[in-house]
């Protein structure tokens, strides 16, 4: 995509790449280009052009954790009025307030018609219809939020800057020498390398290769007819293969158990009602459609995150800090300027709490703590007292009357609150709503004060995993209705509590897994979920990037270190360099994201709340334009006769493994669906338009414009997205040699006329069809018909994985056999089965008078009706892109 042409094309532009395109990507170029708008970043640049090239096989601007194909089951888990991308004036950095709508807002400007939606999806347009400030949306409309803010940042770059997307998987960084055309060379999967003056890596959400503790209870599974579900995204998670009335040991009660739980009850039928009672006036039922496993949940604490807290943006509590300090820190520093995180520095954190809360254990007003307690056990591990003697039924009561009590005083009610409160539930939440304040003011000043190096190693030095799985077990829960379906779950016996200190073994002599808790609960099942994230890892990262950088290959020695004190993550120093083995930061070289040895911040945040990665995120900015500036300067008059990048140059030539590249022509209603849909699916999007160039940056971020007589250079497949007029009107010697899809339809006079001109020009015509018509007017073109008989306004909602029973169905006519294997490769990728249906001449059936335009149907319904070769059918059924011979209608 190449999105700005160098308004100095004297100049070589100074190349910088973006390893990742997801949230925290995207937030440093929009950071980029409002520092580059300035006065002080204009003169820093002296009008000299910057090209960034993003290299990202997924969506850019959400990245592949955020998906607008998941299930609308998935939260977030913060209110819409909570989450924004977009900088403010408490944010304390250098670069300029970029305002924006938060996700409510953003929402309510789409219903408003203020803010142009990203979707013309029936499905996702209800979703964002129907957000409120206090709504929970779904991970897939966070998705559209992104690119909608990916879109607005390309269209707002000033003019010397340009940015490219590539949909490919970066496999290594090696440094170059400057003589050699730059400073670092990125490695791609499936096309040639790119040479950066600078490189930020920000990779975002990474898995893991499995294990040996994986491969061996996977292994076990299989030996003995059992599942084990791996660790995994919730939505990569494959909990089909959990049975209806499976027993199933669930290992994990953070947010990826309560995703996965919603999974295999609604998500198979199940559905929750209103059950209020006094005092609980959110009290559910659960009415099972017998499809569910029966899970037998337990963890490490034995409980579920706490629930989001009742109006917890309403100010109370104190707003300073006064015992976590730097100077604090400094006094317990020892020779080499190094603290312990449990000795020296959680002792002023709950210092802080005990300040603002005096009545939690160890404050004036609460009890002392025991002989051996920790200043924080008390939160960070609320059962740990829950003895071996407590047995099924005793944990039961005390996982259930944890749960009651976080609801009363998190949301104002539930299980067991008197029926008339004395105080207004404002007022009933004050504490809940403190602890969470504090703990956010509490994250952002350890991400300024305790760099990874600040740490003192060893076998307690465990930051920021420590502190990281506190704050999330706190502050950073499910939404409260989510704790009340859990409950209605335990009554409807779908669900069973294991409790603390849960241990899983694989037990040869029944062919079974066992689970153990420290709460003397024992069960044994024939399968295992694990409800939590791939571990962290480098070395065995399912990214090869991010594997190359700590292994190096081919005799090449790495380019950054693991962390010595948080093991795992990339070191990087407090500027956010990559560290190089011996310890020396690299030059121009930068990493963001949960895989750095950063203190985790979340790409998103709260309006107005000082948000750490968005000061960060301004910081790593500010330095890439200094550095940027620098190479200018260095290169100024070495490379004078250089030509400059082409505005509109060519892509690569597409590598066999990755799917059709798309062109299109006509970004209207139906070509921006189709644009849309493609880029969400992986495939690399070429568009000749009239429209301006900033809207169609907005429209479509992640394309790449070109120009009419180009589109056949650089697509595979041609999308005739126009009115059927202006395709029969198109220049045949712009699309010669190229497969072009015809997706029109004749609608009123003007495409009648166009028609009947064709026909009396064309010999025996008289009963052909539009298709056959244009392939007459493009005599060069290979035609295919297809994708002319799916609303718009579907496209982007009916898309399913190959093997889904509700897969729909898209027939495709054509003469030639080639054209038909790639268009039936594209709407396979797009989500859809490609039914062959003929020659071009059989494509009158599913014109708008054809007996197939209307309605939709399934592979198997379109076989039914003869639409199908049988071989055709058997390659659909195995997933792949149905290639037969044709088989004409009947």
């Amino acid at each position: 995509m190449a999105q700005r042409s160098a308004e100095h094309s004297g100049d070589t532009p100074v190349r910088i790449a973006l390893v990742g395109g997801g949230p925290r990507a995207i937030g440093v170029l929009e950071r980029l280009g409002a520092q580059a708008r300035t006065p002080q970043g204009a003169a820093l640049l002296e009008g000299r052009a910057l090209r960034i090239d993003v290299i990202d096989p997924h969506m850019p601007g959400s990245g592949r954790i955020w998906r607008t194909d998941e299930s609308p089951l998935l939260l977030m888990n913060s209110r819409a009025a909570d989450v924004t991308i977009f900088t403010d004036e408490t944010v304390q950095m250098a670069g300029p307030v970029q305002s924006g709508p938060s996700l409510a807002e953003w929402a309510q400007g789409i219903r408003e018609g203020r803010i142009a939606a990203p979707t013309v999806g029936t499905e996702r347009l209800a979703e964002i219809e129907a957000i409120t400030p206090t709504s929970f949306a779904s991970r897939r409309t966070a998705a559209l939020y992104l690119e909608w803010f990916l879109g607005e940042v390309l269209a707002a770059l000033p003019g010397t800057i340009e940015v490219r997307v590539h949909r490919s998987t970066a496999t290594a960084l090696r440094a170059r020498d400057t003589d050699a055309g730059g400073t670092w060379q990125v490695r791609l999967e499936d096309r040639p390398a790119l040479d950066a003056d600078l490189v930020l890596l920000a990779a975002g959400h990474t898995d893991s290769r499995p294990g040996t503790s994986t491969h061996a209870l996977s292994a076990f599974a299989r030996r003995h007819g059992g599942v084990h579900v791996a660790p995994a995204q919730a939505g990569d998670a494959d909990v089909d293969a959990l049975a209806p009335g499976q027993n199933v040991i669930v290992r994990g009660m953070g947010l990826a158990f309560i995703d996965l739980l919603a999974l295999v009850t609604e998500g198979r039928g199940g559905r929750f009602v209103a059950d209020p009672v006094p005092g609980d006036p959110d009290r559910l039922r659960y009415e099972a459609s017998g499809r569910e496993p029966h899970l037998w949940a337990g963890s490490r604490r034995g409980i579920p995150y706490h629930s989001k807290v009742h109006e917890e943006a309403a100010p109370v509590g104190p707003l300073d800090l006064v015992h976590l300090t730097d100077a604090a820190l400094r006094e317990r520093e020892d020779e080499h300027g190094q603290v312990d995180l449990h000795g020296d520095v959680l002792p002023l954190v709950a210092a802080e709490i005990v300040r603002a809360l005096p009545t939690v254990p160890g404050g004036a007003e609460g009890r002392p703590l025991a002989p051996g307690e920790a200043p924080l056990d008390w939160l960070h591990d609320p059962l740990r007292e829950l003895g071996a003697d407590a047995g099924a039924e005793g944990t039961r009561r005390a996982v259930l009357d944890h749960i009651a009590a976080d609801l009363r005083a998190r949301t104002g009610h539930g299980p067991g609150a008197p029926e008339e409160p004395e105080l207004p539930r404002l007022e009933r939440t004050v504490e809940a709503r403190v602890l969470f304040q504090l703990l956010l003011r509490l994250h952002g000043a350890l991400v300024d004060l305790l760099p990874a190096h600040r740490v003192r190693g060893g076998a307690r030095g465990d930051h920021p995993r420590w502190w990281h799985s506190l704050f999330s077990f706190v502050a950073s829960g499910p939404p409260p209705h989510r704790l009340h379906q859990l409950l209605a779950l335990e009554r409807a016996g779908v669900v069973s509590f294991l409790g603390p200190g849960l241990r899983v073994e694989a037990d040869e002599a029944s062919g079974r897994f066992r689970a153990r808790s420290a709460s003397g609960v024992e069960v044994e099942a024939p399968a295992l979920l694990d409800a939590f994230l791939p571990e962290q890892t480098l070395v065995d990262s399912a990214n090869p990037l991010l594997r190359d950088l700590v292994t190096g290959g081919a005799g090449r020695p790495a380019v950054g270190r693991d962390g010595e004190i948080a093991p795992g993550r990339l070191e990087v120093d407090e500027e956010h360099r990559v560290l190089a083995p011996d310890g020396t930061p690299h030059e121009r070289l930068w990493a963001v994201g949960p895989w750095t040895s950063e203190l985790p911040v979340g790409a998103f945040s709260r309006p107005r709340t000082n948000a750490p990665a968005f000061r960060r995120n301004d910081r790593v900015a500010a330095a890439m334009l200094r550095d940027a500036a620098a190479v200018a300067d260095s290169r100024d008059g070495e490379r004078s006769g250089e030509a400059p990048a082409a505005a509109c140059s060519a892509l690569p030539a597409r590598a066999a493994s990755r799917p059709p590249r798309l062109g299109l022509l006509g970004p209207g209603k139906l070509g921006t669906a189709l644009a849309r849909t493609a880029l969400r699916a992986g495939v690399e999007v070429v568009v000749a338009s009239r429209q301006e160039p900033e809207q169609l940056r907005r429209r479509l971020p992640g394309s790449h414009r070109t120009r009419v007589e180009q589109l056949g250079a650089e697509a595979d497949v041609i999308v005739l997205a126009v009115p059927l007029h202006v395709a029969l009107a198109l220049d045949p010697a712009s699309l010669a040699g190229t497969v072009v899809v015809d997706a029109t339809n004749a609608w009123g006079p003007e495409d009648e006329a166009a028609l009947a001109a064709v026909r009396s020009r064309v010999e025996g015509a008289e009963e052909w069809g539009t298709s056959e018509l244009l392939a007459a007017s493009l005599p060069g073109a290979q035609v295919v018909k297809t994708l002319n008989h799916i609303g718009y306004h579907d496209l982007e909602d009916h898309g399913r994985a190959a093997g889904a029973e509700d897969r729909r169905a898209i027939a495709l006519a054509t003469d030639h056999e080639r054209a038909a294997e790639l268009a039936a490769a594209l709407l396979h990728r797009l989500g859809y089965d490609a039914v062959r249906a003929g020659s071009l001449a059989d494509g009158r059936r599913f014109e708008p008078a054809g007996g197939l335009f209307s309605g939709w149907r399934t592979h198997a319904e379109l076989t039914a009706l003869g639409v199908v070769s049988a071989s055709a059918a058997d390659g659909a059924a195995e997933g792949a892109a149905p290639t037969s011979p044709r088989a004409r209608v009947a």
